[in-house]
């Protein structure tokens, strides 16, 4: 029964690791969402390396210009699936996910409101550290871009306690405390 057992162990730390991979994945779109930088930073390493757009460095910096890019903006969303993880050694994996993320911005030149909508996968390779998984290298692949002007909502906006906000303005830290 010893073999059955060790089966079961090593089948349930998978999933555990996997699991908690996938929650890095969810943490950054919640980052960039809700504009919060330090749960953007916790999803990677300190010397993981990134290259997304024409950005190639570390991810802490890219972090910071992830900021600089969200906090202007009048709405941003960030979506992750298809999430498919592969170990690749003791402590180490790699995971392919598909993004879509939206940004609803002012058009510098008419000063309307424009949405710009984006489609790609991350590539990245995580390790295991002290217990916990992070990114160490990501590389985002653009699939598309779309550029539109905001369609007319029929519904009306909802109570201003019911959009989204940037941290910690947004409903989601009041439930966290």
């Amino acid at each position: 029964m010893e073999n059955g057992d060790s089966k079961l162990a090593a089948a349930l730390s998978a999933v555990t690791a996997k699991q908690e991979i996938a929650e890095v994945l969810y943490r950054y779109a919640r980052g960039c969402d809700r504009c919060d930088e330090a749960a953007l930073r916790a999803c990677f390493h300190p010397d993981a390396t990134h290259r997304h757009g024409q950005f190639e460095g570390l991810s802490q910096d890219f972090c910071h210009l992830v900021m600089k890019a969200v906090r202007p903006l009048k709405a941003c969303k960030h979506m992750i699936s298809n999430v498919m993880i592969d170990f690749s050694g003791q402590g180490r994996a790699v995971s392919e996910c598909h993004f879509l993320s939206y940004h609803r911005f002012a058009d510098q030149e008419s000063g309307k409101d424009r949405d710009r909508f984006h489609g790609g996968r991350y590539l990245d390779r995580f390790e295991q550290r002290d217990g916990v998984w992070k990114i160490t290298h990501r590389v985002g692949l653009y699939d598309f871009e779309r550029v539109v002007d905001p369609a007319e909502s029929p519904a009306g906006r909802p109570p201003a306690d019911l959009l989204g906000a940037q941290a910690p303005d947004d409903l989601l830290y009041t439930f966290l405390r």
